[in-house]
């Protein structure tokens, strides 16, 4: 009988322990002050709120993206329960004409699917939308759609973009097999007659019949081309020596592509406690596009990012690791959406926005002087970690900052002299 009682106060004790720190460790997040900031008067910074929720089944507004569009700022976002798999949750279409009174105008569902991480695209005057489908718990997606509107109002029911031709190795050679899977990012053209996006996903190997040898393998990144905005071709392969993903481009002056990729980890394994080697990826590519170049800066892992081009430098927006550090990517670390330049071998940070917990997945409109970026973020009276934001207080908002261009460039040129010292 004693031995049944010590038996069941160690099993009680190993079962309690994690629950008491759990819940200590929530409080102390719940206390702990939100984080202060400061900006360079230049940059004439605001943010404010632009999508918030009580209702618990639609609370957390998270992965963004931002356009302008026939006079009007659109922006998209996710509406769920919480940053994990709802195949009850959407994709929220809103407009405003000043980028503060917000009009809901649809609603992008995919019946029994979880839908996340839209992009918009502006090809041959249609306003489109690319966004993925999930249908694991820890989210996963597998798959693009899309859909388009000619006036910003009526938009077309999502399909699968099944159209994407891309080059498999065979044991005969290369085959060109077009079908679906693949991940897109967000589209861009430099001339407004051929659009180009990064994509993520696998590339098996192929049997002549065309079944896969094996499917374990890295996800990969590739580049498509497109002209219509549906069929995509494959240019080339960006990056395949590790597991990467939600790759974003921008054109440099010369007509080049520069990208910035996230990584986990240089092929040293570990994800939930972070890893020293996670890092951006910085490739580059001359047209036409069928050699790459890298880089890799471990100040952060640049997760939900957005480049954008302002006077022939590039800049970004995405999600602060608050690197260099050795766990880069810990659940349990803080996180910050925030300002980069990027340079072809380095990130530099400028200053981070007002955000906390699970946050970032942008989007930027640049027009008359001001930089718009739209991004989601944990309530900033907080100063939650990224795990906290996830699992337990998954209430999201919706934000818009605002800054100047010229306060931009001043920023990054002084941040960019600091960094060569």
């Amino acid at each position: 009988m004693k031995v049944i009682k010590i038996t069941l106060r160690v099993i009680t004790s190993i079962v309690l322990f994690p629950v008491i720190l759990i819940s200590l460790l929530i409080i102390y997040w719940d206390l702990r002050k939100p984080p202060q900031y400061s900006y360079d008067p230049s940059l004439q910074f605001n943010s404010y709120i632009i999508t918030t929720s009580d209702d618990p089944l639609k609370w957390h507004n998270s992965n963004t993206d931002l356009i302008y569009y026939q006079g009007f700022y659109y922006c998209i976002h996710a509406q769920t329960k919480w940053h994990l798999y709802d195949d009850n949750g959407y994709l929220l279409i809103r407009r405003s004409s000043d980028a503060k009174n917000w009009q809901d105008v649809a609603k992008l569902v995919v019946t029994g699917k979880d839908v996340r991480d839209p992009k918009f695209a502006i090809i041959k005057n249609d306003l489109f939308v690319y966004f993925l489908v999930n249908e694991k718990f820890d989210p996963s997606p597998h798959t693009t759609f899309w859909s388009y509107t000619k006036d910003g109002l009526n938009w077309s029911i999502p399909k699968e973009l099944n159209t994407i031709v891309v080059n498999h190795h065979t044991e005969k050679g290369i085959a060109k097999i077009m079908k679906g899977g693949w991940n897109l990012w967000r589209p861009k053209t430099q001339d407004n007659k051929v659009w180009y996006v990064i994509a993520s996903g696998k590339k098996p190997l192929l049997l002549p019949a065309g079944q896969p040898v094996h499917t374990d393998v890295n996800t990969i990144t590739i580049l498509l081309s497109s002209t219509d905005g549906l069929i995509w071709k494959e240019v080339s392969e960006v990056y395949t020596a590790y597991g990467n993903g939600e790759p974003e481009l921008e054109f440099l002056p010369d007509g080049s592509i520069i990208a910035t990729l996230r990584c986990g980890s240089l092929g040293t394994g570990g994800y939930e406690f972070g890893n020293p080697t996670g890092n951006t990826i910085i490739a580059i590519a001359k047209k036409p596009y069928t050699t790459w170049s890298y880089a890799h800066s471990f100040i952060t892992r640049l997760d939900g990012a957005t480049l954008f081009s302002i006077k022939g430098r590039i800049f970004a927006a995405g999600r602060n690791h608050l690197g260099p550090r050795f766990d880069l990517g810990n659940h349990v670390a803080k996180k910050r959406t925030a300002i980069y330049e990027v340079l072809p071998d380095r990130l530099i940070h400028l200053f981070d926005l007002p955000s906390n917990g699970d946050t970032a997945y942008t989007g930027v409109v640049i027009k008359d002087e001001m930089v718009y970026v739209s991004y989601y973020t944990c309530p900033i009276e907080k100063d939650y970690p990224w795990i906290i934001g996830i699992c337990f207080k998954s209430k999201t908002d919706v934000r818009m900052a605002t800054f100047t261009v010229g306060g931009l460039l001043k920023v990054a040129d002084v941040k960019r002299n600091l960094s060569s010292k």
